[in-house]
């Protein structure tokens, strides 16, 4: 009985989870990016990516949206901005996106447990040419 107590306990503890923190891996332009995605159960979601040179572009979606493909609007520290088409797989936690700075830089990521290349059928490290 106390064993049961205890299991029960720990799911009760894991269903009230407020938030769900997945990995972003990508390039903007031709530099890798990488960062996170954040949704939370109160609807605010928010995502970053960051190079190495220091570039970091963020933006705010809603994440209750149960959409499959959102578009959303994104803004950098150097202050470039753009839109992004974000496509979640039928779980919502992973996807593919795609989207386009002011300055007409393309930028592709993937997110969850996703690959880069499964997804555009490439590498991220691939930086020649």
């Amino acid at each position: 009985m106390r064993f049961l107590k205890l299991v029960l306990s720990g799911i009760l503890l894991c269903s009230c989870a407020t938030s769900f923190t997945v990995p972003v891996t990508g390039t903007i332009g031709k530099t890798p990016a990488q960062g996170n995605a954040t949704a939370r159960l109160s609807g605010e979601g928010d995502f970053w990516v960051a190079t190495i040179d220091g570039l970091r572009c963020e933006g705010k979606y809603d994440s209750l949206d149960t959409t499959p493909t959102i578009v959303v609007p994104t803004t950098c520290n150097d202050g470039r901005s753009g839109t992004l088409l974000i496509t979640r797989s039928l779980r919502g936690i992973s996807g593919t996106v795609t989207g386009k700075l002011n300055d007409g830089t393309q930028g592709r990521f993937v997110f969850g447990d996703l690959s880069f290349s499964q997804a555009f059928g490439e590498t991220t490290t691939n930086t020649a040419n």
